[in-house]
This record gives C-alpha cells, structure tokens and sequence, in this order.
C-alpha cells in the first residue's frame, strides 16, 4: 500500500519531516484510485532553494520555504532548484469530489481543510530539514480552538484515514514589514482625495507615508507665513488713505483699509494620538523579526489608531518577547473594561497566537531601541520642517520685497502726475493736493465703465489709461476680469486725468504664457464707457504696440509694470497652493488623530 503525506490544518501549522534515514516518497493516489478523476488537481511551482521562498497556493494557502529547509535522502542541504507540488480541498464540494473523509480510526473529524504537499529535485523525493521546518498557512474564516494537523493515508481504493495527530503550532509568520498597511484607517483615502498635490498627480505610497509622518512636527497655520498682499493702487484718490510724516502708509495702497493681519501659529496637541514618528521608527528593518512585522499585528494597529491610547502601542513595543496573546491582554488591561475598545483586546487575545521564532532574540536586541530612535526620528523631521519653513520665509522676503518696490513705483506715479499737473507735490504734504487757485489742465472724473467682454477666458488681465499728452500711466483695477475702475469700486470710481485731448486704453490678457490685446483711443470729453475684446497675440507683438510708451518715465511704463503684475500673480498662485496645503493637512490632521478635539487645527485662515 502507497502512502502520502496529507495535511490537516485549521490555520497554519510547521511541517516536521520523519528523522533523514525515514525519508520516503510520496504520492498524492494510487494510479488505480476511482477517485483520479475528481480529486482535486495539483499546482506546481519551481523555487531557488538557496534563497528563501513564500509560494501561494490558488485558493490561499501558503508554504514559507526558508532557504536550506529541504533536505535529500543524504542528509544534505539542497541547494538545487526545488518542484513544490500542491493541492488544496478546502471546500466540502473539493472533499466529496476528492473523497478526502474525515475519519482518524474510524472516528469523525472536524475539518477546516485539507492540502497535499510534496517536494523534489531532479526527480528525487525530498524531506524537510527539522531544524529548519517550513511554515504552512491554510486560510481560514473563523479559527476555532483545539483544532490540529493529522497526517493522512490513502489506500488503493482511495480511502483515507487520518493519524499521528499534532498540535498546532501558532508560530507567527513575518512578510516584508514595508509591504504592510501601518496608516490610520481612511488615511490613504483622505491623501487619495487630495490629489494632485505638489507634483504628485497620484497618491505613492513613499507619499502616503511621508504626509503622515509630516504630521507628527505639523504646526498647523504656521505652515503659512505672512500673508502677502498682491493687489495694490495709487492712493490719492482713495478713501481709506493715510497720511503719516508727510507719507501714505501701508494700507494706503490697497481698496480698503484693514488691521495687520496676524496668524497665530497654532500647534495641535498630539499627545491624545499615535505619534507618527513612533510608527516611523518600528516600520523599520530593525523589527523585521518580531511579531511587529505581521499580519497580526497590522491588524491590532488598525484598532489601536481607533483607541487614540499610544500607551497600547507602548505596550506592544515593550513585551516582544512575550506571546502575542499574552501582549493582548495587557493592552485589553491597559484601555480597562469600560473602554470601547476593549473587547478587540480580548478577542485578539482568545486566538492564542503565539511569537516569531527566535524573537526572543530580537527582542532582547530591541531593549532601548525605541526611545532613542523616537528622539532621532522626531530630530530628523524637525529639521525637514525647519528647512521648509526656512524656504517659506525665503518666498515671503521676496514677495514683501516686490510689494515695496512696486509701493514706491505708484509713489512716483502718482507724484509724476501731480507734478505734471501743476503742483508742488513735496511741499503740499500730501494732504491739500486739491487745493490751489491756478487755473487747471485736469479734473477729477468717473469712469462711467471699462468692461473687457472675453476678460474671464484668462487667467489674469490688465487695464491701463495712457494720458500721452502728459505722458502718464494708470492702471485699473478688477475684480473679475471684466470690469475694470479707479480707485476702490465702492468709492466713486474716481481718478483725475486731463480736461481735453485723447488717450489711450489698453487692455492685456495672459492665458497662461500666452497673451492677448485690445487698444482703443477714447475722446476725454466724452463719457468714459468701453468695451474692449482682446485678442490672441505674441510677446513680440505685444511688445511692439506698447513701444510708443516705452519711453516714458520708468514709472510709466506698461512693461515695467507687467513685470510686477507676473510677479504678483506667482504670489498669488503660491498662496493659493499654501492654503490649499493646509486645507489638504487639516483633514489629514483628523483622519490621524480621529479622537483628538483639534480646533485649532480646524481653525478658519484669516484671509
């Protein structure tokens, strides 16, 4: 009679091969089994036997062949290449088919499946080196207690019968520690959402996992620094203007007159969460041989993200060398009866799972680790974090620095103009500009409307008055691209420019690098009502219809007051990407720290 070795298993179990000089071969069914036909087919694989090897099976199950595990019949390690053959009866409909009864001496068994397994090389049947077992993982819905590995024998007639039974091993098996999912769950949801960002157009996994562990030195609004203002106009007609020492203030330049703004650096309190860094420190190769490197454990983080409790991480990273099941219950004990989370605990710790092999060892090796890697691994991402900042602030210098330079440029405009005018700008202190009894060449008029009617199929346009007669510049002001006005819309849209003649009105467009343009001449004794339509156009072109004013007064060129346009409009595309980041990090905030208050991490931006 032909004999097999069958395996019987709940869910994993070590395959001990008989001492070397036992070593026999083994077949799967006599050629003249009735059940041939039926009986579950064989899949076959071919590993490298000097290197370590996981191969799965169809419908699940796993054999984790470490390198030197197989043995021939001399006793010696095999270091060809290896045939696994397999075969899965995990389904009652594969048992009957199969005829794979479960009776061990002629008494009932409860299965939870069953599998053939076998390996040679060259042809010649193999063992299993017992000092170097492999590791067999059938799956499983429910694992029930008691259950254990039988071998089976099957008969000419194809009748089995089940014996030598053996405790189960619950020896956890380790997987590439990298390959497992140590995110809060609806982390990577909330990244997925969030996408494009920066240059990403897709959410990585290096990027999930960078943002989260971003999260463990996040500042909150700090991330945003200064608000730099971008839209700015000539003061003296404007309303809100003041007048300091003979000199407009800040606020003078914009449409309406605000406080500082100030943003608080709001820092969210983390210690009701996991620390990312402490995720970052064991998601690390120095763990790779303890049960933090498991399926199991990945499962227990899942719930210990939901305790919001680090202390249950602590507890885990503090007893490697105890049984899983036996960590289980101190972190059942550690959130206490009352806790919701309890239960979890509890049942993590009935399925009595027990360590890594040799993860005494590791453990051992693990004693302080932890806390000094914690304090390196918060340092490291200190530093990132004071470097981006340091970039931030960089931007911020700059941009302030464009807004100065382009508040003294209006200045001169505006003094340019006024002294062309007629009047001694230094000496009238810049408070009686209207006064005066000389006869006067301007007035003070309103731009009934200055509309460009394509305006919103760009990203940015511009409107400027050309008084050539006096060789000024003015520049309009929008807020939507179609209308344009003087000064504030809401106070008069007023702006002085001479009583006779013609100007010019030109109006620029950009959709993206691309520009568009309209010129129209306009009669300064009619009423001020245009609609202009720009139209698609090159730098070069531009740049030859606006050559007549060109040679103006540095302050009144049109050119030279694009050039600040493009930079403002980079400031604001950046603020834009600022806010929008904080936006991303708020609520990457809340699906990392799902119990923590964090109001000030959910702050409104005072912009």
């Amino acid at each position: 009679m032909n004999t097999k070795t069958l395996l019987f298993a709940l869910l994993s179990l070590t395959f001990l091969q008989c001492k070397n000089n036992a070593i026999t071969n083994t077949f799967k069914l006599h050629e003249n089994d009735p059940f041939k036909n039926t009986i579950v087919p064989s899949q076959t694989f071919t590993i490298d036997s000097k290197q370590d090897n996981v191969v799965e099976g169809e419908n699940g199950t796993v054999l984790v062949c470490p390198k030197g595990c197989f043995i021939n019949t001399k006793g010696e390690i095999v270091e060809d290449n290896v045939t696994i053959e397999l075969s899965e009866a995990l389904s009652i409909e594969d048992m009957l088919l199969s005829n794979l009864t479960t009776s061990s001496e002629g008494k009932q068994l409860e299965t939870d499946g069953m599998i053939y397994f076998n390996a040679t090389s060259k042809g010649e049947q193999l063992g299993i080196n017992e000092d170097n077992p492999i590791h067999i993982e059938i799956p499983t819905k429910e694992k029930k207690a008691g259950m254990m590995a039988y071998k089976g024998t099957r008969d000419e007639k194809g009748n089995m019968n089940w014996i030598e039974p053996k405790a189960l091993d619950n020896y956890l098996v380790t997987v590439d520690i990298h390959s497992l999912d140590f995110l809060p769950p609806g982390f990577e949801t909330e990244v997925d959402k969030g996408m494009p960002y920066k240059n990403h157009k897709t959410a990585t996994q290096d990027l999930t996992d960078s943002l989260f562990y971003q999260l463990a030195v996040y500042k909150g609004d700090s991330r945003i620094i200064d608000n730099i203002d971008t839209q700015y106009i000539e003061p003296y007609k404007n309303k809100s203007k003041q007048v300091i020492k003979d000199e407009y203030t800040p606020d003078s330049y914009q449409e309406h007159s605000t406080e500082e703004s100030v943003h608080e650096s709001s820092t969210p309190e983390t210690t009701c969460g996991i620390d990312p860094a402490s995720i970052k420190v064991i998601k690390s190769e120095k763990y790779q041989n303890t049960f933090i490197a498991t399926r199991e454990f990945e499962a227990r983080l899942k719930i210990i993200f939901k305790t919001c409790n680090k202390a249950v991480l602590e507890t885990y990273l503090n007893n490697l060398n105890l049984n899983l099941y036996e960590v289980d219950n101190l972190a059942a004990n550690t959130l206490g009866e009352s806790n919701h989370y309890y239960e979890n605990f509890v049942n993590f710790a009935k399925q009595q799972l027990t360590k890594v092999q040799q993860a005494d060892k590791y453990a051992e090796l693990l004693k302080g680790y932890y806390g000094k890697q914690l304090l390196k691994v918060k340092s490291e991402l200190e530093m990132e974090q004071e470097k981006l900042m340091k970039v931030l602030k960089k931007k911020n210098l700059e941009a302030q620095k464009v807004a100065e330079d382009y508040k003294k440029l209006l200045w001169k405009r505006e003094k340019y103009r006024m002294e062309t005018y007629g009047f001694n700008w230094s000496e009238t202190g810049w408070i009686n500009i209207d006064n005066g009894t000389l006869p006067k060449s301007w007035e003070s008029k309103v731009t009934e409307g200055i509309y460009v009617d394509n305006g919103q199929e760009f990203d940015r346009v511009y409107c400027y008055y050309v008084f050539t007669s006096i060789k000024s510049l003015y520049r309009l002001n929008t807020t939507n691209n179609i209308e344009f006005y003087a000064v504030n819309y809401d106070q008069g849209k007023e702006m002085l420019m001479p009583k006779d003649g013609t100007a010019i009105l030109i109006s620029i467009g950009y959709k993206g690098q691309t520009p568009s343009i309209d010129i129209k001449e306009f009669d300064l004794n009619l009423p001020i009502n245009y609609h202009l339509t720009l139209a698609t156009s090159t730098i070069e072109q531009v740049k030859e219809a606006i050559k007549p004013f060109e040679k103006y007064a540095q302050e009144n060129k049109i050119n030279k007051d694009l050039e600040f346009m493009a930079k403002f409009y980079q400031e604001e595309q950046r603020q834009k990407e600022l806010i929008q980041e904080t936006e991303f990090m708020r609520k990457l905030w809340t699906a990392a720290f799902p119990c923590c208050a964090g109001p000030q991490a959910a702050a409104t931006l005072e912009y």
